[in-house]
Parts: structure tokens; sequence; C-alpha cells
């Protein structure tokens, strides 16, 4: 069986970056990018925490390409609280890729029991519906806000994550918060050949980024004490898709005894939004959401792509101005959502999230006006009759799955047209 080696974990910038000395056999070398090996880069020092638990960051996002792509994988220690759970959520992973029969193999020399001795509590915060709804549930909690750089906003896009640093150091609501800030190369240290591991592209979603996130952590949470650890949900049990954080996954995942709670998974999409206009009226708090990470937004949301208008239409559905919550809309939004939704693309999961916005619009009396209520109603009556559903429903229908997989290999073998377009579209 080919070999992924860890050798030593070092560290730089006084004890705040952690380094991985690792190797691959040749026959696994395509997989990784040997240019940009991985790392983990934190806001504090954590030279002085054990090594079995600072290989956490790395085991995490090297772990599931291991099971998918059925190689070994050898460390010299680690925490054995944390062994112990991989080896469950592969589990849930087999489960969700039945016809992929997972490999791999984790060999470790030397297994340490940690104890993390704290009641502290820290939460992944992005900014947007999931993060925010989890918030308001646990802020009585008064968590830390952890906050990745490499996940959504990529390691080079400075002014995007200058942007999103100074909203969280800067929102009222979020004052009496820690924040911490990590910077890891999460999405960056291996090739794309690892997204054709999948039969569908979508690796980041799919699989990495619940064990990643969350593993990212370990580190800090052992300087900081903290016992346990928030992961917002993205779906309910309704959305029968595969993904790489749920409560099966999530909550199986623990290191010298931190709990980790992936919260509101019972919630819907919607359910969340209504939770967030509620408390911002019952508290009388203005806050924006942070939603978008769109390329080619100016301002806080771009407001106009797809993720956008299903949260602002949420929002219009609870009888709030968008505006009001980190948006630049008015009327036209209407005329725009649906220009987006028939040149856009269709997911199992997207479908689900705007059947929810289908159904408030049935059970909403009220909505926000922009300017005139009777044109205005015409558009939320085209929601409340499946428009938007059906035509979702045909794109669902008649997609090639194969033609995509070309589209993407296509970009990453000659990605410099992609960056050509970009700069046209700019």
């Amino acid at each position: 069986m080919e070999k992924l080696k860890l050798h030593k974990i070092s560290y730089l910038d006084e004890g705040k970056k952690i380094i991985y000395d690792y190797s691959v056999d040749s026959k696994l070398q395509k997989l990784f990018d040997k240019e940009h090996p991985f790392y983990a880069k934190y806001g504090i020092d954590v030279s002085d925490v054990p090594d079995s638990i600072s290989v956490i960051p790395f085991l995490s996002n090297v772990l599931p390409i291991a099971w998918f792509g059925d190689f070994k994988i050898e460390i010299p220690e680690l925490d054995e609280d944390f062994y112990n759970a991989v080896s469950l959520v592969k589990i849930e992973f087999e489960k969700q890729y039945p016809t992929h029969q997972l490999g791999g193999e984790l060999i470790v020399k030397k297994l340490v029991k940690n104890s993390i001795i704290g009641s502290e509590s820290a939460m992944l915060f992005s900014g947007g519906v999931d993060a925010y709804a989890t918030y308001i549930r646990v802020k009585d909690k008064t968590p830390d806000l952890i906050t990745i750089l490499g996940a959504d906003i990529g390691i080079d896009d400075q002014s995007q994550w200058k942007d999103f640093t100074d909203f969280v150091e800067t929102e009222k609501l979020l004052k009496k918060n820690g924040k911490e800030y990590i910077e890891t190369n999460v999405r960056g240290f291996y090739t794309y050949q690892v997204e054709l591991l999948l039969e569908d592209i979508g690796w980041w979603g799919k699989v990495q980024h619940g064990l990643s996130l969350i593993g990212s952590v370990a580190p800090i949470s052992y300087v900081n004490s903290y016992s346990s650890i928030y992961i917002a949900s993205s779906y309910t049990k309704e959305v029968d898709v595969a993904w790489g954080s749920t409560p099966e996954i999530d909550n199986k995942i623990t290191w010298a005894s931190v709990q980790v709670i992936h919260d509101g998974y019972e919630l819907k999409r919607q359910d969340k939004v209504d939770l967030i206009a509620q408390f911002a009226s019952e508290s009388n708090t203005k806050f924006k959401l942070r939603v978008c990470y769109s390329e080619f937004r100016e301002e806080f949301n771009c407001s106009n792509c797809e993720k956008c208008f299903r949260t602002i239409l949420g929002i219009i559905l609870n009888d709030k101005d968008p505006n009001d919550y980190g948006f630049n809309v008015n009327m036209d939004v209407y005329t725009k959502i649906f220009e987006t939704i028939k040149i856009g693309g269709a997911t199992t999961g997207l479908k689900y999230f705007w059947w929810e916005l289908m159904e408030k619009a049935k059970n909403s009396d009220q909505f926000y006006v922009f300017n005139n209520k009777d044109v205005e109603l015409l558009r939320i009556n085209e929601i409340r009759e499946g428009k938007i559903d059906r035509l979702l429903e045909e794109k669902l229908n008649n997609q090639n799955k194969g033609k995509q997989r070309l589209k993407f290999i296509f970009r990453n073998k000659f990605p410099w047209l992609i960056d050509l377009y970009k700069k046209i579209k700019k």
C-alpha cells in the first residue's frame, strides 16, 4: 500500500505557525501540491501544545484523502481520543458513499491520553446565516469566535480577509466575544486530482470541510482550555445528500475530552433566518449578515448572487428590510432573482432551500415592501406558485454530471483561461 509519512512537527513565527514535514510515495505525488505543503498558523503561540494534538489539523485534512485514495498514513504520535474518533468518522463516510469501498490505514507509533482542563467554549464563525443562528442560540456561553482564512476566503485574498476581520472586530453584537483567527491552506495543499476521487466534484463540501475546520481548532483549544466547540449545521435531515459536516460526523470528533457540537440541525435555513429576524427585533439590534464570498463582490455582500438572493428573500418574507442586514437592494431584486436562477446551476440542496422559501411565501401574509406593494405582490405570488421550484427541478432532471466533471478537469488543466475570463468580466 502506498504511504504518506509525517516525519516531524516544527514551529515558526514565534511559535504561531505549525510546519509539517511529510513525504509521499511516488504514486501519490499527483494528489499533493509539493510547492505548497500543509501548514496551520494561529494568532497565539502554540509551540507548547503536545505534538499528539498539534498533529490534528494536518491529520484532519489528509485522512479523508487516504480513505478515498486508499493509502497508508504513518505518524509518530496522536491523541488517543482523536484516534478512536476518526475510525467512527470513517464509518459515517462509508455510509454516505457505499459504492466507494473506502480504504486507507492510519499507523500511529504512540497514542497519548490528553486532557484539557477548563470550561471555555468556542464556535466556528463565518458571519453567515448558519453561524449567526448558532451564535444566537449559544451567546449566553460567550464563546470565542474562530474564523479560518483559507476556507471560504482564499489566503491570497487579503482585501476580503481584512474586510471580514474588521467586521468581526467592530460588530457591536460580538464585542464581548473573544476572537481567534487561523490561517491554513486547507484547500491549497492538494491538487485537483483529489476532487476526482469522487464520482462528482465538490470535495470540500461533500467530504473535507467538517473534519478540516474542527480539527484546525485543536492547538488553540489546548491553549485556551476549550471544553466545547460548536459548528453550525448546513442542512437538515430532509436534505438527503452526501455532506462533510453532519451531526453523525461532527459530534463524533473529539480530542483530549473536548466535546464538538453540530448545532442547529433541526432548523431549516429559513427557520434560521426567522430566528435572526426575531432576535434582531426583540433585542432592537441591527447587525450585518455576511453570506457572500463572490470574487466580484465590491460591497459587504454582492447582493447579486444566488446565495445573497435566497437570504434577501428570506428577510423580505419576515417583513424586514434586507438593507438593514448588509445587503443593497430595491424592488428590482425580484427580476434579478429569476434571472439568476435561470442561468445558474442546480443541486438537491439548493432546490430544497428555494422550496423552503416557497413554503415560507405561502404562509406569510406580510412581506417587506420596497416601493409598490401591488407590483411586488405579483412577484411574491410567482414564488408562492412554485415558479422557481419548477425551474430548479427541470435543471436537476436534465443536468449532465459527466459534462460537469470534464469542465472541471479542463478548468484545472488550463487555469490561465479562467483568470483571463475573470479579468474580462471585471
